[in-house]
């Protein structure tokens, strides 16, 4: 069960933009979360301007069985503001509860170059480059890559460290979806030796909007499909 919710917490996971116009909408989008054809939960991802600052928030929460074993409960949070051309982080908070644990990455960029933050109750600070995302701000920025066709290269800042990520393009895919029939682009993500990867279906027709997230870790899947989707 312990592996169903770190892959269940990293389902739930998942920018910026090359101009303003490519700035991905206002939207709010619901998905299902599944595992070997269970449902593990729910989640909601609501991206919100105010003037020239963003919100994007992403809720969820384990349900059925899944409930009743972790009450896993997991919110991820990027505030920020529309800078020039770019969708700039400020906080971003990372927040994991279940029966067994309470867990929490919270941090801020103090400058374009430095964050400062906490993770399981030990502060940090770390130098980045310039363009540095928030793991919740990353997919807003792929949404914005996939439309204008740039490369999908980016630094991460997480848990106090800096990773490097390289999407790979995979193709057009038109998947059945619990919100309908979409053609999607497919990217994907290979980590620590193939052992981890993560794939990304992303709707054209939906302002790129995340369509399904599967997480492959080990063998042991779990997947994240989008059931609704509402422009805000």
């Amino acid at each position: 069960m312990k592996s169903s919710q770190n892959l269940l917490a990293g389902a739930l996971l998942l920018s910026g933009s090359i101009n303003l116009q490519a700035a991905p909408p206002a939207f709010q989008a619901t998905y299902d979360i599944n595992k070997a054809g269970l449902t593990l939960g729910t989640m909601t991802a609501t991206l919100n301007y105010n003037g020239n600052q963003y919100v994007y928030l992403k809720q969820s929460k384990a349900n059925g069985l899944a409930a009743l074993l972790s009450g896993d409960n997991l919110t991820e949070r990027s505030d920020g503001s529309r800078n020039g051309a770019q969708l700039q982080s400020r906080q971003y908070l990372h927040q994991h509860k279940s029966r067994s644990k309470n867990q929490r990455d919270q941090f801020s960029f103090n400058t374009p170059n430095q964050v400062s933050g906490q993770y399981k109750n030990e502060a940090y600070q770390l130098q980045v480059p310039t363009g540095t995302v928030d793991p919740a701000l990353l997919e807003l920025r792929i949404m914005d890559d996939l439309k204008t066709g740039h490369p999908l290269h980016y630094a991460v800042t997480e848990k106090g460290e800096l990773k490097d990520y390289v999407f790979q393009r995979q193709g057009r895919e038109t998947l059945p979806l619990p919100a309908g029939r979409y053609e999607c682009e497919k990217i994907q993500l290979v980590r620590d030796n193939g052992r981890r990867k993560t794939t990304i279906w992303l709707a054209p027709a939906l302002n790129y909007v995340v369509a399904r997230i599967r997480h492959d870790e080990k063998g042991d899947v779990v997947e994240s499909s989008l059931s609704g989707y509402v422009p805000r």
